[in-house]
């Protein structure tokens, strides 16, 4: 779900940007909430979680981290939503992933289904080239897909190429993704263009031919496809780092895992609406904003979150 620039959602400029901690500049930043907002208006951190946008308010945000830079302890039979504790200026405090809290797939049983799902479509090309062989030696018809947009593995990735949305979550926007994902076309393609040249093959001297060429798919293309599936699974699994948002309520602190922090924007209260009887997780939620471009922020119940995963 994008996000783009309204009047009442700004992205975060140099001055808009948290100050940098000078201890820990490379992985920390504070909120600084020192601007004037109306009585009426609450300014919010605006967090993406599972594609989702949502609203946290800078009331009780006091600073961001990269979770990956932080050392998490974990805890012996805690919730599965407490990924372990860390020590936040000498106070030992809880790391709340909130993909869990809210019964989402964690990223990493989302990177993984991608890796057996890229494995399998591995599997699948070999054994597309074993038959294509067997059955040019053998004269018999061959019934594996032949267009490269009819595959299992095709087909996903043309609806991947085709949506935005789907590129943007797996990409981040990061280009060196993007052109991996690009580079993939060729190699897929070349493999089952194949088919139409060795099929059909007569003659003895034809079918050594046609075997060759096969053979040489297997060790050109067929492992160029699987390089790239390898990179794409380690490129993503080195990019998509997760953020952390430390937050206050009363005398407590936890830290919030989040897929990333995107903007902050002040929200004037009377515009947040009721939520839907089909939302999911309402009841973390306080109610969502709509925004011009069509899409729409969820508003974190913190109080609530709080009352869940640390009761006082």
């Amino acid at each position: 779900m994008g996000m783009q620039t309204t009047p009442d959602t700004q992205i975060m400029t140099q001055a808009q940007t948290p100050a940098v901690d000078e201890a820990t500049e490379d992985t920390t930043q504070s909120i600084e909430n020192n601007s004037v907002v109306a009585d009426d208006v609450t300014r919010y951190v605006v967090v993406e979680i599972n594609k989702n946008m949502y609203g946290i308010s800078t009331d009780c945000t006091v600073e961001l981290m990269d979770s990956t830079m932080t050392q998490i302890t974990r805890v012996s039979h805690a919730p599965p939503y407490v990924q372990g504790v860390i020590n936040h200026r000498g106070s030992i405090i809880p790391a709340i992933d909130m993909r869990s809290l809210l019964s989402f797939k964690s990223h990493e049983s989302e990177v993984q289904e991608l890796s057996l799902m890229l494995a399998k479509c591995e599997k699948d090309h070999a054994e597309w080239l074993t038959e294509l062989k067997s059955c040019v030696m053998n004269g018999e018809s061959f019934t594996k897909a032949i267009e490269p947009t009819k595959c299992t593995f095709g087909k996903w990735y043309t609806n991947l190429r085709s949506n935005p949305a789907l590129m943007e979550a797996l990409t981040k926007g990061d280009n060196s993704l993007k052109s991996i994902v690009e580079n993939i076309d060729e190699p897929h393609k070349r493999i089952h263009s194949i088919a139409k040249a060795v099929l059909g093959t007569n003659g003895r001297q034809g079918v050594e031919e046609a075997t060759k060429i096969i053979d040489n798919a297997w060790d050109t293309d067929l492992a160029k496809l699987k390089q790239l599936f390898k990179s794409l699974i380690d490129t993503i699994h080195s990019t998509h780092t997760s953020m952390m948002i430390i937050t206050e309520h009363g005398t407590q602190k936890i830290g919030l895992i989040v897929d990333e922090v995107h903007s902050v924007f002040d929200c004037p209260n009377n515009t947040i609406e009721a939520l839907p009887d089909s939302t999911d997780n309402a009841q973390f939620l306080k109610g969502l904003v709509h925004q011009s471009d069509g899409s729409y922020i969820l508003i974190a119940d913190i109080e609530y979150i709080y009352e869940q995963t640390c009761p006082e």
